[in-house]
């Protein structure tokens, strides 16, 4: 894939419509483009989220953001299911993820 990585407010964006559009209807092109786009955000977060998690002294703290990716990395392989489901979940790990690995790239801890 020679697509080029989303910024962090692309990818903000991306979170807002995916819980918006979870409020409507949400399936079509617009919907699935979403859908995957979301999984290529996920995609790009999970590895500095969890190196991020090893920093982490607290093992609850540590445990979370663990948990957090690996349900992440569930849902990539999940593709069926309530498509309003779908993108609330999508949309809300892709926003946990975002600030995971924001923190990982500023050093910082929770």
């Amino acid at each position: 894939m020679n697509e080029l990585p989303a910024t962090w407010v692309d990818m903000g964006r991306d979170v807002d419509l995916a819980l918006a559009l979870a409020e409507g209807r949400p399936t079509g092109p617009v919907a699935d483009e979403l859908r995957r786009r979301l999984r290529s955000h996920i995609e790009q977060l999970v590895t500095p989220a969890e190196a991020y998690a090893t920093t982490l002294a607290d093992n609850r703290a540590r445990d979370i953001v663990e948990k957090t990716a690996e349900h992440a990395c569930a849902l990539l392989r999940d593709q069926g299911g309530d498509p309003a489901a779908s993108l609330r979940l999508l949309g809300k790990a892709t926003y946990h993820l975002m600030r995971y690995a924001s923190a990982h790239r500023r050093g910082l801890r929770p």
